[in-house]
């Protein structure tokens, strides 16, 4: 066996792997993972060797032209191929997610290769030692570039979980672009072309690399943005939904405490009931009929209903609001963002065993041309954020949606959502310009 060609192709295949571990990192672990890592190791080794021989025998590593360039393109194309069920087994992801690391660490190693090469035909090849120092020096750099410019964004903007059917159209431009691109530009020196021609191809093949890298991320990102603004519709809706119901619900609540006031009176009046059992029931009664007044039927409607929740776990939940500068904004938002709101206070107090810090303040007033909302509570731990925003996974999913949704709400209206801590009070801060007079509201 050619062991400068062993080394070769072992160094090649650690590269691709690396490039993908780079990218396919942030993704969820299967059990045993390491181990699985090393035996994947073993058998990764072995099929490299296996294929060193292969070459051997076949003459293919000592031919030169369009035949040891097809059979190095159906070699790199099984690898692409062989290395999305390897990532499967190392992490708990779907076909299209692996497709993607895939793709995205064989173009990044394709980029660093091709820089490498680049170099050595510019400049010539040194000695071995140098050789190696120089291509493990630019393979490093372009790994770093690769992690900044691109892995990084995925993680940071959490498409590592986003599927898109369209990543086999993704893994045959990669193929075809990348891997074929590669070798020609490889195979062009010993078939006689021009330096200069030999230049602007390999420049042209690295904006190649780099162009398929900005596609596969452009393309997450989109498929993301159309999930968040799918999910973000649909919550809207939902919550237009649990507005009506609430509302009914208010409705017919009040209409039934009034009859039962009345038929306890009636019964007190024909001496079944006395008067201290009458006034305790009016007491245990009277938390369903303890609706919040601020001016503002949505506003009054989620108050109520999460003044109810803060009442079954001992919460105190205090508002001062002026619901009427609440006025130019569509009920059903109004709905979303407190409901959310308040529901991240909710679960971080409920967490708290202090009775004395169980306890929301919330405030809602208009000054300068502005409304301004202030929720503030307590917690332990660390707060959980997402854009700035805290996570809570009683309205929305582990992904945010429902803190998303509050942004969203707020920026349709030209405002803005800040958060702050302050040891262990959490601060949510809301600031919505208020129409002028005339002027369309963002509904």
């Amino acid at each position: 066996m050619d062991a400068t060609l062993a080394a070769s192709s072992l160094g090649t295949a650690t590269q691709i792997a690396v490039a993908m571990l780079l990218f396919a990192w942030p993704l969820p672990k299967r059990p045993h993972f390491w181990a699985r890592l090393v035996s994947l190791t073993i058998v990764g080794v072995a099929l490299t060797l296996v294929a060193v021989g292969a070459s051997n025998a076949t003459g293919m590593s000592s031919s030169v032209g369009p035949t040891r360039v097809l059979g190095e393109f159906l070699l790199f194309s099984i690898v692409l191929v062989l290395a999305v069920p390897l990532l499967l087994a190392l992490f708990d992801a779907s076909v299209w997610v692996a497709l993607f690391f895939a793709t995205a660490g064989y173009t990044l190693q394709n980029l660093a290769s091709g820089t490498e090469g680049l170099i050595v035909f510019v400049m010539g090849e040194p000695p071995a030692p140098l050789y190696l120092a120089q291509a493990a020096a630019v393979t490093c750099i372009i790994y770093v570039l690769g992690y900044l410019a691109f892995a990084l964004p995925v993680r940071r903007h959490r498409l590592a979980d986003v599927e898109d059917h369209a990543m086999l159209v993704v893994v045959a431009a990669v193929i075809l672009v990348v891997i074929a691109f590669d070798l020609v530009n490889k195979s062009l020196p010993a078939l006689g072309a021009g330096g200069m021609d030999v230049v602007l191809l390999r420049l042209i093949h690295g904006i190649s690399c780099v162009f398929m890298l900005t596609v596969e991320f452009e393309l997450l990102y989109t498929r993301s943005l159309r999930t968040s603004i799918a999910a973000m519709e649909r919550a809207r809706a939902d919550d237009a939904k649990d507005l009506a119901a609430s509302c009914a619900n208010a409705q017919a609540i009040n209409m039934r405490m009034h009859d039962i006031r009345h038929q306890l009176r009636d019964l007190e009046s024909l001496g079944f009931v006395g008067a201290d059992a009458l006034a305790d029931l009016e007491r245990r009664l009277s938390v369903y009929d303890a609706a919040v007044k601020t001016g503002n039927v949505a506003l009054d409607t989620v108050l109520t209903e999460k003044g109810l929740v803060c009442e079954r776990g001992g919460i105190a939940l205090g508002c001062v609001v002026d619901g009427d500068a609440l006025s130019f904004m569509a009920p059903t938002d109004i709905y979303s963002l407190f409901g959310d709101a308040v529901d991240n206070a909710i679960e971080a107090v409920e967490k708290l065993d202090d009775p004395e810090k169980r306890v929301i303040d919330l405030s809602v007033r208009s000054t300068g041309g502005m409304v301004s909302a202030h929720v503030e509570n307590y917690f332990q731990g660390d707060v959980r954020v997402s854009n700035g925003l805290p996570l809570a996974q009683t309205r929305q999913d582990a992904r945010g949606y429902g803190a998303r949704h509050m942004r969203a709400v707020a920026e349709r209206y030209g405002g803005s959502i800040t958060t702050s801590t302050d040891g262990d009070l959490f601060r949510l801060d809301v600031l919505i310009p208020i129409p002028a007079k005339g002027e369309a509201a963002h509904a």
